[in-house]
C-alpha cells in the first residue's frame, strides 16, 4: 500500500468519526439538574420524577438536535433538556424532552411514555410508545446554568403573540356539533375575536337547530388576567340540561344517534352569566375559587306527551324511552341568583383526587321559592395490587330550604348510572350517585393487535327526588373490555332485575 493511499484511509477514517461525533448526541449525566420551580400539574411531577431515578442527560438547542439513532438502545431514561430531539431508538424508560420538540422516527420502541414540554410529539406508524404520548405546549422550563454547573429549571408560560384579532376555529368557523332527541342536530358556527394577544377572546356563535329550526345566538367572553384569575361572560339564547354529568356531549350525541337513548332532559333558556375564577396552585395540587352571577328566563320544550316524530336514529326508532321520551315541564319565568364554587385537583405517586362544589343561591324565582341548592362532583383512583386499581365518582345535589323550580331538578336512572331501572327513572332536587370500580388488567393475556383484556368489578348506587333523597337504589356487576369493545352485566339486588349490553365504550 503506498504513503499516499495510507494518508487517504486515514483522513477517511477520522472524517468519518468527527462525523460521528457530531451526530451523537452530547451526553451530560454527570451533570446534575435541579428544579427550582415545578409548577402545577402532572408534567413537573414526572419530570422530578424522572430526574430521581437513573437516566441519560443530554443538552441540546436548535442549532444541535439531540439525535438518537435506530438500532441504538439506551437502558436507562432519556431527558434531553434545552431543544428539539429525534428518537429512533429503543429506550427502555422514558424519553422527555424539555424546551422543545420531540419527533419520533420509525423504528423507535419506547417502554414508557414519550413526553414533550414546550413543544409537540410528532409521532410515527412505524414505531411504539408503550406509556403515551404527552405534548404540553402551554408552559416550559426555563434553563440557567449555576455557577457550579448545575442545571436549574424554572417553570415558564409560553407566551403566545397571535396578531390575528379575527380567526375561524373549527372547520372555517363551524364547531363541533352535537345531536340529541330535543335539538337533532346543533350545529354552532361564527368567528372568534381576539385581543391583546389572545388574553381575551370572544366567541360570536350562531347554532343551528335542526329539530326546532332555528339559529340561537351565542357570546361568550373569556380573558385572562395574569397567571391565576380567568374571567368569562357569557350569554344567549340556549338549550340546557342539567344531566351533562352522566355523559359528555359526545358519547350522548353517539347513543342518541345509535339508539335514540338520550340520557339527558332538556328545556330552553335566555340566560346571562358572569363567573371570575382565581387558581391557586402547588407542585401535587390546583385550587380554584369562583364567584358570579347568573339570570335566566325558563320554558319547556319539545318532545312533550304524544310526540310523534324526532330525530333519526339507527336503531329502536319507536321506543317510548328513546327519542320521543317527553322532557319534564319546567316553571317559566325567570331565575336571578349568585354563584359561588370551589374546585380542587391533587395527584401524587399514583393517587388522583378531583372535587367540585357550585352554589346557587336565587334572589328572585318564578313562584318566589327561597332555596340554596348545592352540587358536588367528586373522583377518586388509586393502584392496588400490581396493575389493578380502583376507581370511585361520585355525584351529589343538596338543595336548602323551598323546594326549587322543575328547572333545577336532575335526574338518574338507566345507562349511564343505574341500567337496571327505566331511563332518567329518578329525579328532583335532592339527588345522590355514586359508582365505584375494581379495575383488573389481565396482563397475561394478551389479543394480537387489541391488547390485554381488562376486568371491572363494579358497585353503582344512587336515588333521587323533590324536598328529600329517597331509598338509595343499587346494582352490582361486571364489565369486560377490549379495546373498544365492551360488555356489560349488572343487577339490583332487591328487584333480582338485571341489564347485560353489549358496545363500545365511549368516554364519559
Amino acid at each position: 500500500m503506498t504513503e499516499a493511499r495510507r494518508i487517504a484511509i486515514a483522513l477517511g477514517i477520522l472524517f468519518f468519526a468527527l462525523m460521528a461525533g457530531m451526530a451523537a448526541p452530547r451526553s451530560v449525566a454527570a451533570q446534575a439538574v435541579v428544579i427550582r420551580d415545578m409548577g402545577p400539574g402532572r408534567a413537573g411531577r414526572w419530570l422530578r420524577s424522572a430526574l430521581a431515578a437513573p437516566h441519560l442527560l443530554i443538552r441540546a438547542d436548535s442549532a444541535h438536535p439531540a439525535v438518537l439513532r435506530r438500532d441504538t438502545t439506551y437502558d436507562q431514561t432519556v431527558i434531553i433538556v434545552g431543544g428539539p430531539a429525534e428518537v429512533a431508538s429503543t429506550v427502555h424508560g422514558e424519553v422527555i424532552v424539555v424546551g422543545g420538540d420531540l419527533f419520533l422516527h420509525p423504528g423507535v420502541n419506547i417502554a414508557s411514555r414519550a413526553m414533550a414540554i414546550g413543544g409537540g410529539v410528532y409521532e410515527t406508524s412505524l414505531g411504539q410508545v408503550h406509556g403515551g404520548v404527552f405534548a404540553f405546549r402551554e408552559f416550559t422550563y426555563r434553563v440557567t446554568v449555576l455557577p457550579d454547573g448545575t442545571l436549574a429549571l424554572d417553570y415558564e408560560l409560553t407566551e403566545l403573540h397571535d396578531t390575528r384579532v379575527v380567526t375561524l376555529p373549527g372547520f372555517f368557523g363551524v364547531r363541533i356539533p352535537s345531536y340529541d332527541r330535543t335539538n337533532g342536530v346543533s350545529l354552532p358556527f361564527g368567528p372568534t375575536l381576539a385581543f391583546d394577544t389572545a388574553r381575551y377572546e370572544l366567541d360570536l356563535l350562531g347554532v343551528y337547530r335542526s329539530q326546532l329550526g332555528v339559529v340561537d345566538p351565542e357570546a361568550e367572553l373569556r380573558g385572562t388576567i395574569g397567571r391565576r384569575l380567568t374571567v368569562r361572560l357569557r350569554g344567549g339564547r340556549y338549550t340546557e340540561t342539567n344531566e351533562r354529568w352522566i355523559y359528555s356531549d359526545i358519547a350522548n350525541s353517539l347513543h342518541v344517534l345509535a339508539s335514540g337513548s338520550d340520557a339527558r332532559n332538556y328545556y330552553r333558556a335566555d340566560r346571562a352569566d358572569a363567573l371570575v375564577s382565581w387558581m391557586l396552585e402547588s407542585s401535587t395540587a390546583r385550587f380554584t375559587l369562583a364567584a358570579g352571577a347568573l339570570t335566566e328566563h325558563a320554558r319547556s320544550v319539545r318532545p312533550d306527551t304524544g310526540a310523534r316524530g324526532g330525530p333519526w336514529t339507527l336503531f329502536e326508532r319507536d321506543e317510548p324511552l328513546g327519542r320521543l321520551r317527553p322532557n319534564p315541564h319546567v316553571l317559566s319565568g325567570t331565575i336571578t341568583s349568585a354563584l359561588a364554587g370551589v374546585a380542587m385537583e391533587w395527584a401524587d405517586q399514583g393517587v388522583t383526587a378531583n372535587v367540585s362544589a357550585d352554589l346557587e343561591l336565587p334572589f328572585a324565582t318564578p313562584n318566589d321559592s327561597r332555596f340554596v341548592q348545592t352540587t358536588i362532583d367528586a373522583f377518586v383512583g388509586f393502584p392496588t395490587l400490581s396493575t389493578q386499581s380502583v376507581q370511585v365518582e361520585s355525584h351529589a345535589i343538596i338543595t336548602a330550604g323551598d323546594s326549587a323550580p322543575p328547572q333545577r331538578y336532575s335526574y338518574l336512572g338507566g345507562a349511564g348510572t343505574l341500567p337496571t331501572f327505566d331511563m332518567l327513572q329518578f329525579g328532583g332536587d335532592e339527588l345522590f350517585f355514586a359508582e365505584g370500580r375494581y379495575i383488573i388488567p389481565v396482563d397475561h393475556l394478551r389479543v394480537r393487535y387489541v391488547g390485554s383484556p381488562t376486568l371491572t368489578l363494579r358497585y353503582i348506587t344512587g336515588s333521587a327526588g323533590v324536598g328529600k333523597l329517597p331509598a338509595l337504589e343499587q346494582n352490582v356487576g361486571a364489565r369486560l373490555a377490549l379495546s373498544f369493545l365492551r360488555v356489560d352485566y349488572l343487577i339490583d339486588p332487591a328487584s333480582r332485575r338485571a341489564n347485560f349490553s353489549v358496545g363500545l365504550s365511549v368516554f364519559r
